[in-house]
């Protein structure tokens, strides 16, 4: 993977796949016509011209004679062809072979413009008798254009509400959100990434376009939001520099400074603790703070184990230095001190975030780890995706869910990652971790690669996007194996042994 933001402060990149398994439940829920009736005068003879759209369309990122890419929808099936007036007479069978472009565009509205979809034409020559003219008829209809009117994804509004309030906390001289720059991307894959677009957001004078045009979505998880390396600096140095001088548990901060690596936070600083009657304590401490992801939530966790922390031994009796810098940096100036919710900048997007994904873990129980920060905004996005998608029909429904996954640092840029779960999937499962601690299966991983916390898997479970052979969930809360299913039975046996080396937490319920 490879992350270049430019000059902008963050970024939202969505699969390309996420689209196309859209434009299949709208197929499914009888939102894309799947039949289309023509009249056509073949050879000086009528006829009635049928057209079958078998299998769903398919969406896809295609590049054509060097003008970039661009996102095409490709219609396959049959065409069955009849004299005209006559419905019972066997027909004469051709392939249909049509594609349209179907372009991700900006679409003005406040704050931020909001993506949407766009008929942008044929693509190519249609095989006959279907014409450039029908394809245009049919796209610009008032059926398929009120479809494509109602796909509107807020992605850059809930960045840039956050992003100006954190990099702007002065209110006085505050720019308008409106202010800000937004690019829309088509991101070719790399080697290790799928097809996406990306909308990337820079402070009032800046570009907005990323350096790099491409990909930071990993295959099998459907959603990214990258944070460039220049504004987690920035936003590490005002809290490094607000911490200069704080007393904790009775030390003072000296001197701390925070800075990413292209792998982690570097922490560099020292502290003393005032003793009356006895030396002061003298405490440094410098290394690597890595960040990562709680999975199945939008909480953070710290591995401090690579920071060296000096202190005499004798100091150590009057001191207890790990707890001390727990209780520092567990947070770190990212995430504390410097409000966090305006990381997202919006709190009922965080009420709802942390209904929807933090409500059934017990964050504050683990380690080293926070609830609000820059994590949040990934939740706001997976909520704003729904709620741009979601359909229903008299036909059935269409629900978009999602599940936060996890953290990677690229070149210190922070990505976070989601799981989008669009149609239902099926798969077996592969492995679990467990907890000795919690003393319960902590994390499964399924055949198909995906990794998820044991009680969201249950909850996308019972809602019916992910089914898992062998296994049922118990009132969405963890999974039990079938009794009847003697290979999934010893899934204790199996796997107790499997220690996890992710950072869990407990669920409140259990």
């Amino acid at each position: 993977m490879r992350v270049d933001l430019g000059e902008a402060d963050a970024g939202v990149a969505i699969a390309i796949s996420v689209i196309n398994d859209y434009v299949h439940e709208l197929a499914r829920i009888g939102r894309l016509p799947q039949r289309i009736m023509l009249q056509r005068t073949i050879g000086g003879t009528d006829f009635d011209v049928t057209v079958i759209i078998d299998p769903p369309p398919v969406f896809t990122l295609a590049e054509s004679g060097g003008t970039g890419p661009f996102t095409r929808l490709a219609l396959t099936g049959t065409i069955e062809l009849r004299p005209a007036g006559q419905p019972n007479d066997p027909p004469t069978v051709v392939p249909l072979d049509a594609a349209v472009r179907l372009d991700i565009v900006l679409v003005p509205a406040d704050p931020a413009p909001v993506v949407g979809l766009a008929y942008g034409g044929v693509d190519g020559t249609p095989a006959p008798p279907v014409t450039a003219d029908d394809l245009d008829a049919l796209f610009e209809s008032d059926e398929i254009r009120t479809i494509l009117d109602g796909v509107r994804i807020d992605v850059a509004g809930p960045l840039v509400e956050g992003l100006n309030a954190s990099r702007f906390p002065d209110d006085a001289t505050r720019p308008e959100p409106s202010d800000w720059a937004v690019a829309l991307t088509l991101m070719p894959g790399g080697a290790d990434t799928d097809d996406s677009f990306a909308v990337t957001v820079a402070p009032p004078g800046a570009p907005a376009a990323p350096g790099l045009a491409e990909s930071f979505v990993p295959p099998a998880t459907g959603m990214a939001v990258a944070y460039n390396r220049q504004f987690l600096d920035l936003m590490l140095e005002r809290g490094a520099n607000a911490k200069e001088g704080e007393t904790v548990n009775d030390a003072e901060i000296l001197d701390l400074e925070l800075s990413m690596t292209d792998t982690a936070i570097a922490v560099n600083g020292k502290a003393v603790r005032r003793v009356t009657a006895l030396p002061d304590i003298d405490i440094t401490f410098t290394g690597p703070m890595v960040p990562s992801l709680i999975r199945g939530t939008t909480g953070m966790a710290f591995d401090t184990s690579g920071v060296d922390v000096d202190v005499d031994d004798e100091d150590e009796l009057f001191f207890n230095v790990l707890k001390w810098f727990v209780t520092i940096f567990a947070g770190v100036a990212l995430l504390s001190g410097f409000a966090s919710l305006t990381v997202i900048g919006i709190v009922t997007w965080l009420t709802l975030v942390q209904k929807v994904w933090n409500a059934d873990a017990d964050i504050e129980g683990a380690p080293n780890t926070v609830r609000d920060g820059l994590a949040t905004a990934l939740g706001a996005e997976l909520a704003k995706l729904s709620d741009a998608l979601d359909d229903d029909t008299e036909v059935g429904e269409l629900r978009i869910d999602a599940t936060p996954d996890s953290l990677v640092v690229v070149e210190g840029n922070f990505v976070f990652l989601a799981l989008i779960l669009v149609v239902p999937i099926e798969a077996r499962m592969r492995s679990g971790e467990y907890s000795r601690h919690l003393r319960r299966f902590v994390i499964f991983e399924l055949d198909d690669g995906r990794r998820y916390r044991a009680q969201e898997l249950a909850r996308l479970m019972q809602a019916g996007k992910v089914a898992v052979p062998g296994f049922h969930q118990v009132d969405g809360n963890y999974l039990r194996a079938n009794p009847d299913d003697a290979e999934a039975n010893n899934l204790l046996q199996k796997f107790k042994q499997n220690p996890t080396t992710e950072v869990v937490v407990k669920s409140a319920r259990t």
